[in-house]
């Protein structure tokens, strides 16, 4: 990609600290060594990530369309993204949210089909998998997402009520019969919103997210993932 890749932040272009009274990721932070993740060079204007190491991200803006909802992605699910990921969600490198939040900031920042947003949701986690994990991966990502970019994030509105197998290795069908009726919507009447996830293949989770969103009286859900 040659597009020169710009820093993120929040409307003024700034980052700011950790959230008020988040303590956990505050004390994290405190022993967290800021040099790049990838390559330990100093960190840029993105948390743990050099900007040589950013423009050699895959930014390849991207949709599929999924029973006639548009679903749209940011990075490819290549590489350095694939291994930060993977290291967040699965190997307690807790402190990427930071960076992951600000990747899906610089995506969105891209993008102009959102439009007059109440405000958004991530796909959660059911909380069999947060108590054993000890954390809600994109929980913990949109809290982040929140604090930078202004924009209202509808925390417990969408609940993961059925607690699915990993889509890992199904078809296609058997991801969608795998997520049928496995969230639950609440309290989003006439709201349009944005519904963010973190890897895209088929876009069964969004789009099984979105019909729950959408019987809960949702006015219009748009569909992203950071990553494809």
């Amino acid at each position: 990609n040659d597009k020169k890749k710009k820093p993120v932040g929040n409307k003024n272009g700034t980052v700011g600290s950790v959230k008020e009274g988040d303590s956990f990721m505050k004390f994290l932070e405190f022993f967290q060594d800021h040099r790049c993740y990838l390559c330990q060079q100093g960190e840029g204007d993105i948390p743990y990530l050099c900007p040589d190491c950013f423009e050699r991200m895959d930014f390849s803006p991207d949709y599929i369309q999924k029973n006639g909802q548009l679903i749209y992605s940011g990075f490819a699910y290549t590489g350095a993204l694939r291994q930060m990921i993977t290291d967040y969600k699965f190997n307690h490198k807790t402190y990427l949210y930071k960076t992951l939040a600000h990747l899906f900031i610089y995506a969105l920042g891209q993008d102009s089909h959102f439009k007059d947003l109440d405000g958004f949701l991530v796909i959660p986690s059911h909380p069999s998998l947060v108590e054993k994990r000890g954390f809600d991966p994109m929980d913990t990502v949109a809290l982040e997402i929140e604090r930078l970019f202004n924009l209202a994030y509808f925390r417990g509105h969408l609940k993961k009520i059925k607690n699915t197998p990993l889509q890992l290795g199904l078809s296609v069908k058997e991801r969608e019969v795998n997520l049928e009726n496995a969230f639950l919507g609440q309290e989003v009447e006439g709201k349009t919103l944005l519904l963010l996830d973190d890897i895209l293949t088929t876009g069964a989770t969004l789009y099984q997210a979105s019909l729950a969103l959408e019987e809960a009286g949702a006015k219009k859900i748009y569909g992203m993932s950071l990553a494809n």
